[in-house]
């Protein structure tokens, strides 16, 4: 079996080429399984659990223990949390975790659980577990998308502690039982496309825009109407209609290309 390692930080980026003034394309994040597909000094391509590829650092992830599968697993329901040395605020903390992190349950407390980190280290966080979708629930993901509101953008991003707009849209969906490529252009493959007209857009679509060329740059998720929410600058809501002034941005309707329906 090729090499396997773990991420062991919070959120670590992946890079386009083994060094660090190459471009960051995305991120992993603490517990996430990375298959090894090529060494290079302190750097290791990696291709993620979404069969993304890139450069990661080597001293963010440990080799993954082979007795790591045979636990249950803990999954975090907050967007960031603490990971303290003994359950109480007040002892040391060791490292946070975001929502996407999936780690080892060794322990229970009242309010807290006890984790296993991938170096080895245990911890404890208090407990905030979140259930596994297994399908898409429309009001679920919704209100997914709007627990990130004010969530800054981050080129690379793919995490409460930053987006890019594929990244939102990947998290979101991914948190709700359906599993997207990492990018907008890949994004904007999948499902089956609807016509152009807003009014028939429904809560879920994906919406895409192009800046300058042909290729998808942008992505959003449909509220309906004409609405939407994405991240630029930061998560939030705007539209592509006209009669909802407050949201409104006169850019988009010259943007957009198409609108995909993935539900």
């Amino acid at each position: 079996m090729a090499l396997q390692m773990l991420t062991n930080v919070s959120i670590a980026f992946i890079y386009r080429d083994a060094t660090f003034k190459s471009e960051s394309t995305s991120q992993t994040h603490l517990g996430e399984t990375l298959d090894v597909l090529k060494e290079q000094g302190d750097w290791l391509r990696v291709r993620q659990e979404d069969g993304y590829e890139g450069w990661v650092a080597r001293f963010f992830v440990v080799e993954k223990p082979k007795s790591w599968e045979d636990h249950s697993f803990y999954y975090s329901g907050a967007p960031i949390a603490w990971v303290f040395q003994s359950p109480d605020s007040q002892s040391n903390t060791i490292r946070d975790m975001t929502i996407l992190s999936r780690l080892p349950l060794i322990g229970q407390q009242e309010g807290w659980v006890q984790i296993l980190l991938p170096d080895g280290v245990q911890g404890w966080v208090q407990s905030q577990p979140r259930s596994l979708a297994h399908s898409v629930d429309v009001e679920l993901l919704v209100q997914t998308a709007f627990g990130f509101q004010g969530t800054q953008y981050y080129w690379g991003g793919r995490s409460p502690k930053g987006f890019d707009c594929s990244g939102f849209v990947q998290t979101v969906f991914g948190l709700n039982g359906l599993q997207l490529p990492r990018d907008a252009y890949q994004q904007a493959e999948v499902g089956i496309r609807v016509d152009d007209n807003f009014s028939n857009w429904e809560v879920g679509d994906l919406i895409f825009f192009s800046e300058k060329s042909e290729k998808i740059t942008h992505v959003a998720l449909s509220l309906g109407g004409g609405d939407f929410i994405h991240a630029s600058g930061y998560v939030k809501v705007n539209s592509l209609n006209p009669d909802h002034a407050d949201i409104y941005l006169e850019k988009y309707p010259k943007l957009f290309t198409k609108t995909m329906r993935v539900l």
